[in-house]
């Protein structure tokens, strides 16, 4: 039971990722193979940083590369509609979708509230019952790019789960979701969300 839950809860946010981050019009059409960037995934453990100054916006918001800090024990595998998909045995794990980027405007719009409304609609449509408790919303910049972060605590169906989402808005918009199915992961993906590295040209 858990693990369809997982599997639902991971295309619930591809299906989120192409509504409200993708923005209003947007056709959640894929990065076409010959642009796509290229995970570069690290199995490492969470390393304190000191704070850093807030990055200069770049030049240019044409995305070619990404780098995702993947916890030991993740295993990349294939999802229909995810560009990139993690999983651990306790089905947990960590996915990107990249859809058409969103007006400046629809995406500073977003907040915590939409992102909820926007969830519960999808899993009620689905048939399941969702409960969600806020642990922060942020919209700190990822490498000088305008993105936010949403992390919230979520029952579905009797099944507790912890979600991390970042959304940055580029050339594309890149929705990073972190789904700790166990309780185990919390902090090496916040230290994952807080490094994810956009290389643009």
């Amino acid at each position: 039971m858990k693990k369809n839950i997982a599997l639902i809860l991971a295309a619930m946010m591809m299906m989120l990722a192409l509504t409200a981050c993708g923005g209003k019009g947007g056709s959640g059409d894929k990065t076409p193979a010959s642009d796509s960037p290229v995970a570069t995934p690290e199995a490492t453990e969470p390393v304190a940083t000191p704070e850093a100054t807030e990055p200069a916006a770049p030049s240019s918001n044409h995305v070619v590369d990404y780098k995702v800090d993947i916890p030991e024990g993740f295993e990349e595998t294939q999802m229909a509609g995810l560009d990139a998909n993690w999983q651990n045995a306790d089905n947990s794990s960590i996915n990107l979708t990249i859809t058409d980027a969103t007006s400046e405007s629809d995406f500073e719009s977003i907040d915590a509230e939409m992102l909820k409304q926007a969830m519960d609609l999808q899993y009620k449509a689905a048939g399941f019952e969702a409960e969600f408790t806020d642990r922060y919303f942020t919209k700190d910049k990822v490498c000088g790019l305008p993105a936010y972060q949403y992390c919230f605590d979520v029952t579905l169906n009797g099944v507790d789960m912890t979600q991390i989402m970042v959304c940055v808005n580029a050339d594309k918009t890149y929705s990073f979701s972190y789904t700790d199915a166990s309780g185990n992961w919390l902090d090496q993906f916040e230290a994952s969300a807080k490094n994810i590295q956009l290389t643009v040209e």
